[in-house]
């Protein structure tokens, strides 16, 4: 009964961070499991794909930046995650300290860094376009077709040029300081 209740909790939290982005109006990079037009977009995106082949590690986790795909209509990428003794889970069932609700569930989720189990990958990377601050927010969601795998796919752009460079920082639980990957992002044109 406790994998259905964590499921149920874990849905109930992404929708409700969903449906945060939706009301703040800011362009939320979905999961796959709640838009299947997003999994289409992605699917398509993934034919011109061309792996980053960047590889991280900290205190015995490796993050594996993989799959970096830009159109002109959408930015996606994905990051596998690896080591020893992790959770079986890769996003983190942790809710931010900073988050205002008054929902009993999801404040128990709400644990201070220094008590959160090593391991999870955060769900909010953060992600800078030519050094600046990408206005789009984002968060992480399962990839469905990798295991310990999980994907960001970014719809709204604000005009985003032609060739970039992109960092990427993802947070892991446990471990201080965010795994940084630098990439240089070329548009893929639909004809090519």
């Amino acid at each position: 009964m406790q994998p259905t209740n964590f499921k149920f909790t874990f849905l109930k939290r992404v929708l409700l961070t969903t449906s945060a982005f939706a009301i703040l109006g800011s362009g939320a990079a979905i999961p796959k499991f709640i838009s299947p037009i997003a999994a289409a977009a992605s699917a398509e995106a993934a034919a011109k794909t061309a792996s980053s082949n960047l590889s991280l590690t900290q205190n015995g986790v490796t993050l594996k930046l993989g799959d970096v795909s830009y159109d002109g209509k959408s930015l996606t990428y994905s990051i596998e995650r690896e080591g020893k003794n992790l959770p079986k889970e890769v996003l983190s069932p942790y809710i931010p300290m900073d988050v205002k609700t008054t929902d009993k569930n999801l404040k128990k989720r709400m644990v201070p860094d220094k008590d959160q189990k090593k391991g999870y990958i955060k769900i909010f990377p953060e992600i800078l376009i030519d050094g600046h601050k990408f206005k789009s927010l984002g968060m992480f969601g399962d990839k469905i077709s990798e295991k310990n795998t999980v994907e960001a796919i970014y719809s709204k752009l604000d005009s985003l040029p032609d060739s970039f460079n992109m960092t990427i920082r993802v947070g892991v639980t446990g471990i201080s300081k965010p795994f940084e990957f630098k990439v240089p992002v070329k548009k893929v044109n639909k004809g090519s």
